[in-house]
Formats: structure tokens, sequence, C-alpha cells
């Protein structure tokens, strides 16, 4: 008899980095003063991101092109608006030392035209390296003590695996903040880093004897 079962493995983690997601931008109606005001600040925000990075303390900064685009909308009556023009970079950045992201993330979203949208929280390249073999095997042993109690029931003692099918390397389940609001001057931040769930299925067949 052929005995068919997935074996599913999950653990959580603490966050070890989090990658930060931001924008800056600014709209007004002339277009050369909002892409210059863009162009400073997303200068600013480099430079500063550039020492986090040189401090060891970030890696991997990215940056978009310069976006611009117009808009006019209509008033209450329905008349054409003011026309309005929008620019915008958006950037991402990962930062390892957990400890300075509060106060670079206070400094940068009280900066007039830095958003931050969002916190990715994940696991270093080293643990995601550690835990796969575990992951897997635990997935493994799972699906075996699933085929034996089914075995078992059917009257069989002994089951060999004849097949494994990997159903996905093990997920690293990434847990996001909501973005950063500013309410006032200060702005309002969720640093608190939440667990990262790593899982794998194994789907398993097994022959009785």
């Amino acid at each position: 008899m052929r005995i068919t079962v997935t074996g599913v493995s999950q653990l959580r983690l603490p966050a070890e980095c989090v990658v930060v997601t931001l924008t800056t931008g600014f709209t007004g109606p002339r277009r050369d003063e909002v892409v210059a005001e863009t162009v400073r600040t997303t200068d600013a925000m480099r430079a500063r991101l550039q020492e986090a990075i040189a401090d060891c303390r970030g890696r991997d900064l990215k940056l978009t092109s310069l976006r611009t685009w117009a808009g006019a909308g209509t008033d209450s009556q329905g008349n054409p608006g003011t026309p309005q023009h929008s620019a915008e970079v958006r950037g991402s950045v990962r930062l390892d030392d957990l400890s300075a992201v509060g106060p670079l993330l206070g400094e940068l979203a009280a900066t007039r035209g830095i958003r931050v949208v969002g916190l990715d929280w994940q696991l270093t390249e080293e643990t995601i390296a550690q835990q796969q073999p575990e992951v897997i095997g635990e997935a493994f042993r799972d699906a075996r003590q699933r085929a034996g109690w089914i075995a078992a029931a059917a009257g069989y003692r002994r089951i060999e695996p004849t097949s494994i099918r990997d159903d996905g390397a093990p997920m690293f389940a990434r847990a996001m903040s909501a973005p950063m609001q500013r309410g006032g001057s200060a702005p309002q931040i969720d640093l608190d880093p939440a667990d990262v769930e790593v899982s794998a299925h194994l789907t398993v067949d097994f022959e009785t004897t």
C-alpha cells in the first residue's frame, strides 16, 4: 500500500534586520521648484543613509529615478483647479543594527518631504542558511510520523519513503509594519520588530510492508 502525506514544519525567529522603504517628494504650482526641492531632499536623505552604511549599520541602498506628473483636479463646483506638479523618488535600504533604526527613522520622518512607507522585518542570510536544513528535516520527520500512524491504523508495521516532493523551499514570512505617520512635529513610529515565521512543506510517498 502506498501512503502519501505532507509534512509541515514551522518556527518563529526574532527579526535581525529590516528593509525600510521611503519616498521623497513635493507638490506645488511650479514644476521647477517642486523638482529642485525634491532633488535637494533626496540628496540629503541619500547622504544620511550613506552615513549609516559607512558605519556598518546598513547596506543595499537603492533609489529610483525622479518621477514627475501634473494634475489640476476640480473645485466643489466642477471648475478646473490650479494645475499642480508633483515629483517623487522612491528608495529602500537594509538596516542591520536594529538599535539604530529608531533614531535614524525618527530623524528622517521628521524631515519635510520624506516619508517612511514601511518596515519589512527580516532574517540575515546567515540565519536563513543555518535554519533551512533543520526546517526541512523537521518537515520530513513530521511526514514520516503521520505516515506511520496511518500505516499502523491499517495494520502495517513498516514504512519506507519512495519519493519526496518539495512543495516550495522554506518560506520566510516577513512581517510588515504599518507605515510611519507624522503627527504634528513628532513622527509616530512603530518599531516593535515582529518575529519572522519560517515554514517548509514536503509531500512524501511511503510504501508499507
